[in-house]
């Protein structure tokens, strides 16, 4: 019974096989396949309506579920802010929601919010300010009121500006940790300008300047309903709708004048090589390319193919060419990027091993070069538009991408229909468009080249490429005493100062001579939730080496320094430590005293004169070499420091911090401090005491490198 199973079973597959035989013979390859015309999208059309005082409303039902959501867009962004007081619109924006209104403090909205799932935001860009509302239908009455309090009448208290200025300064001090974010905006910086509105960068000095009052003369004059447009789309009743918002909105008045109008770009098309040189990284993020232009231009269908063809996605060539091909690139893309109100950026972008740099950047100017030099092959045009095509249909799945898509167009002045005339412009885009297009906007000899990465481990110099301009990314810190060059008389009073304070510590000679010294403390931290206690210990290796460990409730935390290279072990991995963090690795070894005692000829030291010091007779003398200084204060009864004071960067930014110094032992014959106390701007923030100190022991050079 089972062999003839077996036999039958084996007969149907036969004849299966042989008579699925034709159809196999008969199939084309993937590339052969044609496509039919994709079906039109049915798109639901918004009510229109403009209220009296200008603003342009767009209504949608959508009664799957019982939600209401509204968004407005107006006319406001740090394009119109002071370059002086730049971050002013966007702490404007944020101090908007979450400082409350004048009837309602921040807090209270949060609460009142919360208990019904509601949510109300607010925020300002470039060019425009938008405020958002979701709410249950049920609840909609009372989130609009408090959606149209905040927006017209904000409290901006001042304690949440702070707040603002903080998280604003903690993303200023955190903007070089990234070396993809540092390329994209330095490129960006070289297309428009450092100056220009649409690259300027915000930094502490801007925001210090920026008071309440400027937040309220800011939004009285650019918050308001004239060139507002304001979208809502759930479950409500049209006419029920519209006399709810006429009712909301109508009596509000705006400011005179026109409005605003997006600043101008001016662009001269050049060649430049430029290198933001870090030594921490072994691979090269490469931006390269020109300004770009507007939407709904006449050539923009055609650009859309370049774009995609070139580098737009998998099919791109600089994916096919530069990545799989000659395997060049970790990751590439590009965009000949286009805005409606101003132009956009057209760039290539690739991350390379750090020796192949200059062969990727040959590589990417020719894939530009041929772009306009050689027709494309129908071939890539039709996989181009295919995939253009097959992506439109997702800009209309639901009702909320509509309704904000026609909105965002009126803002900005676009037609309503503005996508759906350019998809009927790329069903009819040509070969031929496609290379008019490239040899009319493609600059391959007038690329600005942006590279961030290790020069010292480039295959070849990128001056090959043309003058190389190193640009400068040091974050400005405001208050950061510039030494002035010290006369001879201050520069050898100072010095004998310092010898004076060397010689009572132990001996100049001796505490130079130490190559290796480990501490072990216990540090007390002040915090916002209070003090936390820590095991700690450093070890350093002079002249150029330190490893600190903390030992934290969430795990131990190492922080090591190994020459101009940084790193930073969590429980959750190690990765090259943040700029600031690094930084403040340097200037800590660099004001040990053990450090002062080795480099004591090559530091200046000012005499700036004897003074009190927590009313202790002192002498102060200020020690500097390049970038680095700290005033040192030496007890003048004992000859031993008595504290320092220096600028250095916190996660809230720029800070003034003291460091005083009690208890001094003896430990082979060299005076250490057992105890210091550590203030911020005034305020007690830490406090160490030594366990114990280990003077050239045995080190584990290992420690420096993991």
């Amino acid at each position: 019974m089972k062999k003839t199973t077996i036999m039958m079973t084996g007969l149907i597959l036969f004849a299966l096989i042989f008579s699925l035989a034709p159809l196999a013979s008969g199939q084309k390859h993937y590339k052969e396949l044609q496509y039919g015309k994709l079906n039109d999208v049915t798109i639901p059309q918004p009510k229109q309506v403009t209220l009296k005082n200008g603003i342009r409303l767009f209504l949608l039902e959508d009664h799957e579920l019982p939600f209401i959501k509204m968004q407005a867009r107006f006319v406001a962004g740090s394009a119109w802010e002071p370059a002086d007081k730049a971050g002013l619109a966007g702490i404007t924006g944020m101090v908007m929601r979450t400082g409350g209104s004048q009837t309602m403090a921040g807090d209270q909205v949060d609460e009142k919010l919360e208990k019904i799932a509601a949510s109300v935001e607010t925020g300002i860009g470039t060019l425009d300010g938008s405020a958002g509302l979701s709410t249950l239908k049920e609840h909609f009455d009372k989130v609009l009121a408090i959606y149209n309090d905040i927006l017209r009448n904000p409290a901006f208290p001042s304690e949440k500006i702070e707040l603002a200025k903080i998280e604003y300064k903690s993303a200023i001090s955190r903007r070089n940790d990234d070396v993809g974010g540092i390329a994209q905006r330095e490129y960006t910086q070289l297309i428009y300008g450092a100056d220009s509105p649409y690259a300027r960068d915000e930094e502490y000095a801007t925001i210090d300047a920026i008071t309440r009052e400027d937040l309220i003369a800011f939004h009285k004059k650019y918050v308001q309903p004239k060139g507002m447009v304001l979208a809502v789309w759930g479950d409500f009743k049209t006419a029920e709708m519209l006399g709810k918002l006429r009712k909301t909105f109508e009596s509000w008045r705006g400011a005179a004048g026109p409005l605003p109008k997006a600043p101008p770009v001016e662009y001269a098309f050049r060649n430049t090589v430029n290198l933001v040189p870090r030594s921490d990284v072994n691979q090269s993020n490469i931006y390269l390319g020109h300004i770009g232009g507007l939407m709904n231009t006449p050539d923009e269908a055609a650009l859309v193919m370049m774009n995609e063809i070139l580098s737009g996605g998998f099919a791109s060539r600089l994916m096919n060419r530069l990545r799989a091909t000659e395997g060049l690139a970790y990751h590439v893309s590009g965009a000949y990027g286009a805005n409606a109100l101003y132009p956009g950026i057209f760039y290539m972008m690739l991350q390379t091993q750090s020796g192949r740099t200059v062969e990727a950047i040959h590589s990417m100017v020719r894939e530009m070069r041929l772009m306009a030099t050689e027709p494309i092959s129908e071939a890539e045009l039709n996989i181009a538009r295919e995939s253009w095509l097959n992506a439109y249909v997702f800009n209309f799945d639901s009702k909320d991408e509509v309704v904000r898509r026609m909105a965002s167009y009126a803002f900005t002045g676009l037609p309503l229909d503005y996508l759906q005339k350019l998809r009927a412009q790329i069903e009819q885009v040509t070969v031929a468009d496609v290379q008019r297009a490239a040899q009319k906007y493609l600059r391959p000899d007038q690329v600005q080249i942006l590279v961030v990465g290790n020069p010292a481990e480039f295959g070849e110099p990128l001056s090959k490429i043309g003058p190389v301009n190193e640009i400068d990314i040091t974050i400005p810190v405001p208050g950061a005493e510039a030494v002035p060059e010290a006369s001879a008389e201050a520069k050898d009073q100072g010095h004998a100062a310092i010898q004076q304070m060397l010689s009572a510590m132990g001996g100049a000679d001796k505490l130079a001579a130490v190559q290796t010294i480990e501490y072990t403390a216990k540090l007390i931290q002040t915090t916002p939730m209070g003090e936390m206690s820590l095991d700690a210990k450093t070890t350093i290796a002079f002249p150029d080496k330190s490893c600190s460990v903390l030992v934290m409730p969430q795990g131990q935390i190492k922080m090591i320094l190994n020459g101009d290279k940084a790193l930073l072990v969590a429980p959750q991995g190690s990765m090259p430590a943040p700029e600031p963090i690094k930084q403040n690795m340097i200037e800590n070894l660099f004001r040990d005293p053990l450090m002062l005692a080795r480099q004591v000829d090559e530091v200046q030291a000012q005499w700036v004169g004897e003074t009190l010091y927590q009313d202790k007779p002192v002498r102060e003398v200020i020690v500097s070499k390049g970038a680095l200084n700290y005033h040192l204060f030496i007890d003048k009864a004992t000859s031993l420091p008595l504290a320092i004071k220096y600028t250095t960067i916190s996660q809230q930014g720029p800070t003034e911090v003291e460091e005083r110094y009690e208890d001094y032992r003896d430990v082979n014959g060299i005076k250490v401090a057992w105890r210091t106390l550590g203030f911020d701007k005034g305020s007690k923030a830490s406090e160490s005491a030594i366990v114990s100190v280990v003077m050239d022991g045995p080190v584990d050079p290992t420690m420096f490198e993991k």
